[in-house]
């Protein structure tokens, strides 16, 4: 009588064990499982607009951290791209923000602001031939931005001064 209670008693705790280990899997699973490319767009876009309000906030760090797991979820956006290398510039971190503006272009060759910026952030890090490149790319897209045309000038004349 006691072995069959003691064989209820195991068998009993092993269903247990095992049920609780089986949920535990799939929980797992349904929580690993790819989500649609619809739901990537939509928890990337929650992200970007925590980001924003972050960035609105003054919250420099905490927007950076919202844009980054936006891009964890559509890692070619635009817009979140422009956004993370705005706040990097705006956190005086040029060479994130150069890396970012990197990429935004290559997803977005014709982005005139892109360009711009990216000239801003390499002349941050102190690469002027850099930035050089990147305004004359903004300025083959659109000439008519006399305040590129002075950045590069600006630095010209000061390189020739030396």
């Amino acid at each position: 009588m006691i072995t069959k209670s003691l064989l209820k008693g195991i068998l009993l705790f092993i269903s247990i064990i095992s049920f609780a280990l089986v949920g535990a899997a799939s929980a797992g699973e349904k929580k690993d499982a790819k989500i649609s490319k619809q739901e990537a767009q939509q928890l990337a876009l929650e992200h970007q607009t925590n980001g924003s309000n972050f960035d609105d906030a003054g919250k420099l760090k905490e927007a950076i951290e919202e844009y980054q797991k936006s891009l964890e979820y559509v890692s070619d956006d635009a817009n979140t791209l422009f956004n993370l290398g705005v706040v990097y510039l705006k956190a005086n971190k040029a060479e994130d923000a150069a890396a970012t503006f990197e990429k935004l272009i290559k997803v977005s060759r014709d982005d005139v602001e892109g360009y711009n910026l990216l000239g801003i952030a390499y002349r941050g890090c102190g690469k002027e031939k850099e930035a050089k490149t990147a305004w004359e790319k903004s300025l083959k897209i659109n000439p008519d931005q006399p305040k590129v045309k002075e950045m590069i000038n600006d630095k010209v004349a000061a390189t020739q001064q030396q």
